[in-house]
């Protein structure tokens, strides 16, 4: 009797462990399904939304902070400008006032429906919109120019700054209110890009507070260089084209027309203004015309590389570019250029030293490219094109 008795024991606790197993084992195959399939169906958006939510709010933070830290620079820069020369009635309020203004202040395109003509009507606002900058700047603190400069284009990388942040904030709001990730996503997508392009106007900002060269001056340092170092003979030209400096120089027997903008202040200058000048009023004859400029290097591409070819290498929006080939194309005039490769943050802030090295191969191109097109006593014009901040003549 007590051996059946410890064999239905044995069976009856057989059997509880294997119902058990089973119960566990259900349970577990539940918890896959409700896992890989009715909560990504169910939830999987709603999750998606709040972990990109996340992601782009943590990245407002740091636009945010970094948008106010360099607004305080701008401010204190300004601040200490009206101690140092005494400027009376100019209070901390009202330089915040003024700035936030400005940095607010719209730049509205011609219209395209009608071409002809878009060109000029381009150069037109935007030679209008700096002079309101600078005119705005100079009723705050009526200082030397190209301290009013400097200011400008840190109060323009402001502008660029704040329009990244408002954008962001305008897809990271409309993603919330219509509760749809994939609004969110792209910018989720760009983030690494909008980092990067943050902290390269940040320290543009630094750079130009602080009136040093940027990775962009390269092209007018190349001139000032090729002044400097190969001209036998330079003499700066008078004229009356706005921010723009013009000298003649001789080398090896050739005339040599170097155009830049006017420094040491933040300034591009008028650089199609000045080629016009020279061609159309001085009646110059340039065998060619030489441009040397910044270009963005491709990832893998070694900052400092040198490259040449054929056309008038400046950037922006298309203006200058657009009257100097037409006045080349007019005049036949070859036209070359010479490129020194970096990245936008290179480009954007302080000039590094390699960047700085690359100048000196520079100058050598222009040198090479004018003894092969120009003969002595022939004329060819020379371009440093960029932001001349912290290069003089």
């Amino acid at each position: 009797m007590l051996a059946l008795h410890a064999l239905m024991v044995s069976l009856q606790e057989a059997t509880r462990q294997t119902s058990n197993y089973y119960l566990y084992n259900w349970l577990w195959w539940l918890f896959l399904i409700f896992a890989f399939f009715i909560f990504p169906l169910v939830f999987g958006d709603y999750y998606q939304l709040l972990r990109l939510s996340g992601t782009i709010n943590r990245l407002l933070s740091d636009l945010g902070r970094v948008l106010n830290q360099s607004f305080t620079s701008v401010v204190n820069t300004i601040e200490n400008i009206v101690r140092k020369n005494n400027i009376q009635n100019v209070t901390r309020k009202d330089i915040e006032s003024k700035i936030k203004d400005l940095i607010e202040y719209v730049l509205i395109q011609p219209t395209e429906l009608e071409t002809q003509g878009i060109v000029n009507k381009l150069k037109h606002i935007i030679t209008l919109y700096n002079k309101e900058l600078e005119d705005a700047i100079r009723r705050l603190i009526p200082v030397d120019k190209h301290v009013i400069q400097n200011i400008v284009s840190s109060v323009e990388a402001l502008r660029s700054l704040n329009l990244i942040y408002k954008i962001v904030m305008h897809y990271y709001r409309l993603g919330m209110k219509y509760r749809n990730f994939y609004i969110l996503l792209q910018i989720y997508m760009v983030i690494p890009q909008i980092k990067e392009a943050v902290n390269a106007i940040s320290g543009a900002i630094n750079a130009f507070i602080k009136g040093q060269p940027i990775g962009d001056s390269a092209g007018p340092l190349t001139a000032f260089k090729f002044l400097r170092e190969k001209c036998e003979s330079v003499e700066p030209l008078s004229h009356s084209v706005e921010d723009t400096y013009i000298a003649r120089c001789r080398y090896k027997g050739r005339i040599v027309y170097v155009i830049k903008a006017l420094g040491p202040g933040s300034s591009t200058g008028r650089l199609d203004d000045a080629v016009t000048y020279l061609i159309e009023h001085c009646g110059v004859k340039p065998r060619a015309i030489i441009t040397v400029d910044a270009a963005l290097k491709l990832e893998g591409e070694k900052t400092g590389t040198i490259t040449e070819g054929i056309g008038v290498a400046i950037g922006g929006i298309g203006v200058e570019k657009f009257n100097i080939e037409t006045l080349a194309t007019k005049y036949r005039i070859p036209i070359y250029a010479v490129l020194i490769k970096m990245s936008m943050p290179e480009a954007l802030t302080l000039m590094t030293k390699d960047i700085a090295e690359a100048t000196n191969k520079a100058v050598e191109r222009v040198c090479k490219i004018i003894e092969q097109v120009a003969k002595e006593g022939e004329e060819v014009l020379f371009i440093g094109v960029g932001n001349t901040i912290g290069v003089a003549q």
